[in-house]
């Protein structure tokens, strides 16, 4: 049946007739994938037919330079059908010419990029863009994934796990670049509660009655002062989403006590028992720019545990359901 495509009024671009025409002939008919090699996957089509891609791994939270978007679209012109970018924010080369495989794994060596986080192995890094884009974020999470890419990184290359690992940042509780429904998740928190300038929330003018009703668990009430209305935060219900910051552009600010929850055995995706939140391993670890030793030593803790115990094919989720949280927890706890 040919496809029926229908453009978004006047937000995105006609991205099917981008497509070259051996995918728009097997849009929709890819069955099955399998993993070919450390960042290599063969997408299988419903009739035996094959489409070779290449995952290359991008750097944290997916920035790009214009340099090195151009060596990916030069790359891609010369070897493939087309690129994407995948939804952990890596890269794939997508409709390789097996003939040209080789060189093209040369051409990305050469460039610095690293090919792998296929199968049994640690998938690309997600994470949000924190202090580059974002005002309210507690913690720098490129850097602490970049620290844990050193780390991990002959994990990325191999696959020499029970199952594939995904590790998330998040750089806030709001979680804009993931973290809690992920394998194991690193999440941005706030130990000190929102400290309020009583003077300037006066002098902004702002609505006392919308600051309180933009924070989403109503930790927020009226507060008199000398100088007119304010706002008074309620500590046993606020939960430091940073809510408040966002509402108002000066009077509201986060404490500087700051660190990271990590979390593990969450999932996403159609997987067939669905996607569920990751639980409170360590509650909170310091996280100081560059000093990642205590962060990168209880993730180990959580990953090595894991990679010894799990049965073939069991994700960190399913092997916590297993042995059972408390049990997971003690050794855990015991080993960090």
């Amino acid at each position: 049946m040919e496809h029926q495509h229908k453009q978004p009024a006047g937000i995105m671009p006609d991205y099917y007739s981008q497509l070259p025409e051996f995918l728009r002939r097997y849009y929709g008919r890819w069955v099955w994938h399998k993993v070919a090699g450390s960042g290599l996957l063969k997408h299988i089509a419903d009739d035996g037919t094959e489409c070779l891609s290449v995952r290359v791994q991008l750097p944290p939270a997916g920035f790009l330079s214009a340099k090195t978007l151009r060596i990916l679209a030069r790359l891609t012109r010369s070897y493939a059908l087309v690129g994407r970018r995948t939804s952990r924010q890596g890269f794939e080369i997508v409709g390789v010419d097996p003939a040209k495989l080789a060189l093209l794994l040369e051409e990305l060596a050469e460039e610095g990029f690293t090919v792998g986080g296929t199968g049994n192995s640690l998938h690309q890094f997600k994470g949000c863009t924190c202090y580059l884009h974002c005002q309210n974020a507690a913690i720098d999470a490129p850097s602490i994934m970049k620290v844990l890419a050193d780390h991990f990184y002959d994990s990325i290359l191999q696959a020499s796990y029970p199952a594939r690992l995904k590790i998330s940042v998040g750089g806030c509780p709001n979680q804009c670049g993931g973290g809690a429904e992920t394998d194991i998740g690193i999440l941005g928190i706030f130990q000190d509660y929102p400290q309020v300038d009583d003077q300037k929330i006066i002098d902004s003018g702002i609505s006392i009655d919308f600051l309180i009703n933009w924070c989403p668990v109503n930790a927020m009430k009226p507060k008199e002062t000398v100088s007119g209305l304010s706002v008074e935060i309620r500590q046993d219900m606020c939960v430091r989403c940073t809510s408040c910051v966002l509402s108002t552009q000066e009077g509201i600010v986060m404490g500087q006590a700051r660190g990271v929850a990590i979390v593990a055995g969450g999932r996403s995706g159609s997987l067939k028992k669905g996607s569920c939140l990751g639980r409170v391993v360590f509650p909170f670890v310091p996280a100081v720019p560059l000093d990642y030793g205590e962060l990168v030593e209880k993730v180990d803790v959580v990953v090595q545990y894991w990679a010894l115990c799990a049965l073939p094919g069991e994700r960190l989720g399913e092997f916590i359901e297993r042995i059972g949280w408390e049990n997971f927890l003690r050794q855990v706890k015991s080993s960090s």
